[in-house]
């Protein structure tokens, strides 16, 4: 069955070993602005139906709402690999309309279609290149440290989707010394950067070893920086919430 964009809307989040998500504000808010640009309208998730649970190390929950009965869905898997270096292939971006590009939408086949292709290459990660730019990735944001202590990461006019743990880094990167731009990942950009990285919920901080074979910036010390900032954000009570309605804690 053919599925357009407008028929779901849905994030990934990660779970503890409590059943806790994290971020769940930040995903609500996505989810929200989503469905707007999709003109789906969405209700609040009903948690008693879709009992999240605990998982060895943290699990990703994919929670999505079903545009055509109205109803949301929960399914929890293992999260793989975290915080590792990667190879990455470059991979042509899934484009829609506007108003589509950039959203967490139900046509979302060619993201996996691109996770595939990195895989049949013997690779981690697929770059999504638009007008020879990186766009976006497979899963992940990509955020990349230029020559002169700039961070860019793309802009929302590209079409990539702006990831919550791209963010949540982005916003405190300027007071450890990292001024940040968005912009276009262009070739030269790419070629000339000290260290590339895709972040995302799933991946955690993966530093690009290589891109089509061709090695990166030898520099390491950013990757590692944002996986600290990252790893303090998890040991944080405050980053995690309860959805199960009988427990203390709740959506609200």
């Amino acid at each position: 069955m053919v599925r357009g964009p407008r028929s779901e809307v849905f994030t990934t989040m990660l779970v503890d070993a409590h059943g806790r998500v994290a971020d769940w504000a930040a995903h609500w808010n996505r989810l929200q602005r989503h469905g707007r640009r999709l003109r789906i309208d969405l209700p609040e998730p009903e948690w008693e139906h879709l009992r999240p649970h605990a998982g060895p190390e943290g699990t990703l929950g994919r929670l999505s709402f079903i545009a055509e009965d109205g109803t949301w869905s929960w399914e929890q898997r293992q999260r793989g690999w975290f915080n590792e270096s990667v190879e990455a292939i470059t991979h042509p971006a899934p484009r829609w309309t506007p108003k589509v590009n950039g959203t967490k939408h139900g046509d979302w086949a060619p993201y996996r279609s691109a996770k595939a292709a990195a895989e049949s290459a013997g690779c981690d990660v697929a770059l999504l290149i638009h007008n020879h730019a990186i766009v976006d990735a497979d899963r992940a944001t990509p955020m990349l440290l230029d020559e002169d202590g700039t961070v860019w990461l793309p802009s929302s006019d590209e079409g990539g989707v702006q990831g919550i743990v791209a963010e949540h880094l982005a916003e405190r990167l300027p007071s450890a010394g990292y001024p940040v731009q968005r912009g276009r990942l262009n070739e030269r950009l790419v070629a000339r950067c000290r260290e590339l990285v895709v972040v995302g919920t799933g991946l955690g901080v993966a530093r690009v070893d290589a891109v089509d074979g061709e090695p990166m910036g030898s520099f390491n010390a950013f990757s590692a920086h944002l996986q600290t900032v990252l790893s303090e954000h998890y040991s944080q009570p405050a980053t995690w919430e309860s959805m199960r309605p009988n427990d203390e804690q709740t959506v609200h």
